[in-house]
């Protein structure tokens, strides 16, 4: 009895060393050899208790991106999403050639030190998109576009030339024709007009209706956003969150830029601003370089050469501090969708383009004075958004049930369904009781000999409040806990990377959360393996915590934000939820008698010995 005791136990620890070294697929491989070795294996499920919660603010500065957008869901009614920055100056030094006080004082030794009178001749905002140029084979084409991402020798365009020999030729492969003159690439002897810098670019965080318009508006913010919180004695850095409207309170001055917008994502290509005059053609026709794809809209000239351009040499402009309470940053809105278009962008990169001309005085290489001119020349600054920036959300409409499911948890009554929405709605589950007390259920469990083999929490989606409409459901959730908002065990311990290139949010796929889908493509469910967890309690007497619920956009960001309830309590949340506030209804721990089959338990498979 005793040897088949040992024979047990070391096949159930080869198993579990072999999940840190299997594949996606070792779950039903895992099952098979249990099946095949055992006959005792056998499954219980406990139950899980859900409670829903709505927050009322979410910490949203400093954050890896910025939102815009809007989508209307007829259950979770309509979201919204803005953002406020301020400007960041500390490359911004001197316009021109020469700083202000050598163009006040002139210069004895230096006839070329003159007034430059700085005029602007353009102002842009340019909020760049998140893009991936993945290219797997390397040859050229992108793997979204490429007809065979895995071999060089593709023909992308079919035009006769495999990808890499037209890279490598200096042309397209995406296009049979590079330079658009007519004649197929094959057959043509110059392609010269054709810029091969240009990049083609797989937009990401780009979600609803690419081709919908908007309003966008762009205001001169009126209110001083500090670093650090007074309140804390300047300790500490300052919160803000996703409810501090500035707009609405009427801090805003100028109208910086108010016009209707459709989305483009070609590049922006930026001329040189410099002509060779010993060379043909005329640079200032010429591309120098092409910018990432982008949203740039003009801001007003004459705001910007006033409060930018002319204060040159200012004691406004000498530092940050100064500056960030001289021009207290921007606010940036976009209203009227005419239809679902909700965008994340890299504020990384983000950045406000000064374009203008001055005086230049050129001796044109010689020591004669007679034949100096003093011209007008182009030249280009620019100022990124950076120091505080932060997302404004408006959730508004949602539907009733939503604040029924709030109240009643409130009261300790455990949730029909829950609500997730990263940025307002989340959910707090309790295993096994309802008080975090060992129930005779689970009593009863660890007094077994048992090895837990498999422990898994499985969420059903509510395909009648989704009604087939899974364009925004979140790729992923996150089950953490809920106290002090740091991972479960599960999640530490799983290092499994998923290495395809156009894999979004898909490492610790062990640990899941990740959305699954029937053999039709449907959306069904989320799965969590907690088999960590659920074993420190159940043999090792850990502590039976409860755990928090929400979506995530990367699975690899466990940083922390604060959100707030309506009664000011706090709770840790993980920054990626709030980065897209997508939002997802999923049966609780009390459905109703016609979905019990889809309530929310927690299904440990384990082995008695």
């Amino acid at each position: 009895m005793q040897k088949k005791w040992f024979l047990k136990f070391y096949i159930v620890l080869f198993f579990f060393l072999s999940i840190f070294s299997c594949n996606k697929d070792f779950y039903s491989v895992g099952l098979e050899i249990f099946e095949e070795q055992f006959d005792d294996l056998k499954t219980k499920t406990f139950p899980i208790f859900s409670y829903q919660q709505s927050l009322d603010k979410v910490q949203t500065n400093n954050i890896s991106s910025v939102q815009l957008g809007t989508f209307t869901d007829d259950f979770f009614g309509r979201t919204n999403s803005s953002f406020v920055s301020q400007l960041n100056i500390f490359s911004l030094e001197n316009f021109g050639d020469f700083s202000q006080d050598q163009e006040n004082e002139g210069s004895l030794l230096d006839i070329r030190v003159i007034d430059e009178d700085e005029q602007l001749t353009g102002v842009y905002l340019d909020l760049p998109f998140f893009n991936n140029t993945n290219d797997t084979d390397g040859d050229g084409v992108i793997d979204i576009y490429d007809s065979d991402p895995s071999n060089q020798e593709s023909d992308s365009d079919n035009d006769g030339l495999t990808d890499i020999t037209e890279l490598r030729a200096g042309l397209n492969p995406l296009s049979s024709d590079s330079d658009n003159d007519g004649i197929i690439d094959p057959n043509d002897d110059d392609n010269s007009s054709y810029n091969n810098e240009s990049q083609v670019y797989e937009i990401d965080s780009v979600f609803g209706n690419r081709n919908a318009s908007f309003d966008l508006k762009v205001y001169q913010l009126t209110y001083f956003l500090s670093t650090l919180d007074p309140n804390n004695n300047f300790e500490s850095t300052k919160e803000y969150f996703s409810n501090d409207n500035f707009y609405e309170k009427g801090f805003y001055g100028e109208v910086l830029h108010k016009d209707t917008v459709t989305l483009n994502f070609d590049e922006i290509p930026v001329l040189y601003t410099e002509d060779d005059p010993t060379t043909d053609p005329d640079e200032l026709t010429q591309v120098s370089y092409f910018e990432t794809p982008r949203i740039r809209v003009p801001l007003d000239i004459l705001f910007f050469q006033r409060y930018i351009i002319n204060r040159e040499g200012s004691d406004k402009l000498s530092n940050q501090a100064n500056f960030n309470n001289y021009f207290n940053g921007i606010i940036v809105k976009a209203e009227n969708f005419s239809d679902n278009l909700f965008m994340s962008l890299d504020v990384s990169n983000a950045k406000v383009v000064l374009e203008y001309d001055y005086n230049f005085y050129n001796t044109k290489g010689t020591d004669e004075i007679s034949d100096d001119i003093i011209e007008r020349k182009k030249k280009v600054s620019s100022i990124p958004l950076g120091g505080v920036t932060y997302n404004l959300y408006e959730h508004i409409g949602f539907n009733q049930k939503i604040s029924d499911e709030v109240e009643a948890s409130n009261d300790n009554i455990q949730s029909e369904k829950i609500y997730l929405n990263g940025t307002k709605f989340v959910s707090k589950l309790k295993l096994f009781s309802d008080d975090n007390s060992t129930s005779s259920e689970l009593r009863d469990f660890k007094s077994k000999d048992v090895l837990i083999n498999e422990a898994n929490i499985v969420l059903h989606l509510d395909d009648d409040i989704h009604k087939s409409n899974y364009e925004f459901l979140p790729k992923r959730l996150y089950v953490y806990s809920y106290t002090d908002g740091v991972p479960i065990e599960d999640y530490n311990k799983d290092f499994s990377i998923n290495f395809s290139p156009t894999a979004v949010n898909a490492n610790k796929f062990l640990y899941g959360g990740i959305l699954q889908y029937d053999s039709n493509n449907l959306p069904t469910s989320y799965k969590f393996n907690v088999t960590n967890h659920i074993s420190n309690i159940v043999r090792y007497d850990s502590l039976n915590i409860d755990l928090g619920l929400t979506t995530t956009s990367n699975i690899e960001d466990i940083s922390l934000k604060n959100g707030y309830f309506a009664n000011q309590d706090r709770l840790y949340l993980p920054s990626p939820s709030i980065t897209l506030p997508f939002p997802v209804a999923l049966f609780g721990s009390n459905p109703t008698h016609a979905d019990t089959s889809k309530k929310l338990q927690l299904e440990v498979i384990y082995t008695e010995y």
